[in-house]
């Protein structure tokens, strides 16, 4: 249950108390800012291998090469006013054709390898790139360069190089105006062909390539260590973040990364096959996913109306509070703002209903005034909606946070002089059903059901905790495939099918995996504290009296003989190859009978809302002429119901077995 204040907890408990409720519309989406980009320029320049970045100033910051062996650099000192035929200024002739940049207050660098690729130069601005110092030789690869990246550390020019050859992975740091020795990363692949770099405590680092015994085309995450996750000069492993069939004929390429509110990640991907295109890719990750990107699983990806070959930089504005997707042709920018729209004294009507699997419902806006007319952009298809249910208490309005909505559709209604906007709206598991997965992901037994829920979780742009998980969830392995156009609903469904697990759901895209134990203790009382308007108590016996578990080579077996005795519960059977022990395969029975028993329905009960009710909440029930002592039951179902006309706000609690 959420935590609420004494008053809060008084007010709701009160015989008559005021409700409050708030309604805000944000532009978010998953738990992350929308950026919702403007073409600045779209000039046409030789498609070749670019980057971007913003210095202190504001002013964009664009490096090319034109596939020729030239490097050119542009300088807009505001974007947003023009200045897009400011020419292109040559940086450097007879030098390779791969390059990168980046900026850190005043300090721009820009990175490039010569004629032979194998020498890395970079030259240095101090002035917000309006003039440059004479260009340093960093370091020799051992083979041709195929990609570069760079980013800075600090405004004081500490930075590092990340730059891949077909086969390796390396990087070279400069710190206090000198550079060290060169660091190679050691991971195996069969080809590299991208790699990309920010900064954020360590350094995050995307690559693309070949995997090495697949030879699945693959967008990979890797964290090179600054001494916050890795210590110095540490790297990581790869871990991967997209990939292909080997068969496919889809190659990755071009990946571009930065950290604004969160890591924001855009990469390339061509389609070989007949009729296939060549598009950038846009993607990114929960903000409480972590820290790492390399530590974690982004969302899947979303396409971008472009097809370069090269794809589209990303340059965060921190000045201004700017955005940027750069091409050689191609200029775009979206404010990074929370835009926030209060919906609250509009709202006429909310009916929303929350599942084991399921959020829906609707929020009623008075639209007599026209003020909802177009719809306002804050109230965009996708967008989040924060609903807060509430009393007018003794210290003043009061109120607690449900989980997610966002808006599924709109709905303009009129009827004589009576106009309305009424937004449907859905929750995480909605989002987790339009998640689908692009292509088969195999987990092979190094991953846990916790951690496998997690990565189903995070590709959908959620951040699942599995701190208060089962031992079972945070310790079998087993081996888990997700079939190419299953959706995340369906995987999660799947892999909490052998867990006694629940999720629940949360604000800002977040959810528990919890395990709701028999012995829990009840957080809330009915009855006796909370006034109820109605209750039933429904005595049903669990669906399950007996389950068997078939493992690899054992046998499990968990009964319910209270059920069993009275003949009301049938016998299920599981095929679980992670068991491997008589022990191992009882437990998976025992998670199953007590997965079943939970969907026993039991009731309900209906009642001024209790605004920090949540989801498999252990409640119980006082009434003497039901029971002469508290019953005890696990919330299965929440409804919230308020109509500011017809003087309804109520909540009505499905309940289950506890």
């Amino acid at each position: 249950m959420r935590t609420l204040s004494g008053t809060l907890t008084a007010a709701q408990r009160a015989a008559s108390t005021e409700p409050y409720v708030t309604v805000i519309a944000e532009n978010a989406h998953a738990g992350i800012r929308r950026l919702d980009y403007t073409v600045l320029d779209q000039t046409g320049s030789p498609i070749a291998s670019h980057d971007a970045a913003v210095p202190g100033d504001g002013s964009l910051m664009r490096v090319r090469s034109d596939g020729a062996g030239n490097v050119w650099t542009q300088r807009v000192a505001n974007p947003g006013a023009g200045g897009w035929g400011n020419p292109w200024l040559l940086l450097g002739g007879g030098k390779g054709n791969v390059v990168a940049c980046a900026a850190k207050g005043a300090r721009v660098i820009a990175v490039y390898v010569d004629a032979a690729a194998t020498g890395i130069k970079m030259r240095e601005s101090t002035d917000n790139g309006q003039t440059w110092a004479a260009e340093v030789a960093v370091v020799t690869a051992a083979a041709a360069v195929v990609d570069l990246a760079v980013a800075y550390k600090n405004s004081t020019g500490d930075h590092t190089i990340a730059w891949v050859t077909a086969a390796t992975l390396n990087a070279i740091t400069r710190t206090g105006g000198a550079y060290g020795a060169a660091s190679a990363s050691g991971v195996a692949v069969s080809s590299f062909n991208g790699v990309a770099m920010t900064y954020l405590f360590d350094w995050s680092i995307l690559v693309t390539g070949v995997e090495q015994t697949t030879l699945r085309r693959t967008l990979w995450a890797i964290t090179y260590g600054d001494g916050f996750d890795k210590p110095v000069g540490v790297w990581d492993v790869l871990l991967v973040q997209q990939q292909a069939e080997s068969d496919s004929l889809v190659a990755y390429s071009a990946p571009s990364v930065a950290y604004f509110d969160t890591y924001r990640i855009t990469y390339v991907e061509a389609d070989t096959f007949t009729g296939g295109a060549t598009r950038t890719y846009r993607t990114s990750l929960n903000p409480l996913n972590g820290w790492m990107l390399g530590a974690n699983y982004v969302r899947a990806p979303v396409p971008v109306n472009y097809a370069g070959a090269q794809g589209l930089a990303l340059a965060g504005d921190a000045a201004n509070g700017y955005a940027y997707e750069c091409a050689p042709d191609y200029v775009a920018r979206a404010p990074k703002s929370v835009v926030q729209l209060d919906l609250s004294a509009n709202v006429v009507a909310i009916d929303i209903e929350e599942q084991r699997a399921a959020t829906r419902g609707y929020i009623e806006l008075d639209n007599t005034a026209g003020t909802y007319a177009g719809p306002p952009a804050p109230l965009q298809l996708g967008n989040l909606i924060a609903v807060r249910w509430g009393y007018r208490t003794s210290a003043g309005n009061e109120a607690s946070r449900m989980a997610d909505l966002w808006i599924a559709a709109t709905e303009h209604r009129r009827q004589g002089g009576v106009s309305t906007l009424r937004l449907y709206v859905e929750g995480a598991w909605e989002q987790l059903r339009r998640s689908r997965q692009r292509t088969q992901i195999v987990h092979t037994g190094a991953d846990t059901y916790a951690a496998i829920l997690t990565r189903i979780f995070s590709r959908a742009g959620l951040s699942l905790s599995t701190s208060g998980s089962s031992a079972r969830a945070r310790t079998v392995a087993p081996q888990f495939t997700v079939h190419p156009a299953t959706s995340g609903y369906e995987a999660a469904r799947q892999a909490l099918a052998f867990l006694a697990d629940r999720v629940r759901l949360a604000s800002d895209a977040a959810a528990d995996l919890i395990e709701p134990l028999a012995a829990a203790a009840s957080t809330y009382t009915y009855g006796a504290t909370h006034p109820v308007t109605s209750v039933q108590l429904h005595g049903e016996s669990p669906p399950l009296g007996e389950a068997h578990a078939f493992g690899a080579g054992a046998f499990g077996e968990a009964i319910d003989y209270v059920t069993a005795q009275a003949m009301t519960g049938s016998r299920e059977q599981q095929r679980d190859l992670t068991s491997t022990t008589g022990a191992a395969a009882a437990a998976t029975a025992a998670a199953t009978l007590r997965r079943r028993a939970l969907e026993a329905p039991a009731g309900r009960i209906v009642c001024p809302p209790n605004v920090g009710q949540e989801l498999e909440d252990a409640v119980d029930f006082t009434d003497l002429l039901i029971n002469a002592a508290a019953v005890k039951r696990r919330v299965r179902a929440l409804r919230w119901r308020y109509d500011r006309h017809g003087s309804v706000y109520e909540q009505t609690l499905e309940l289950g077995a506890s």
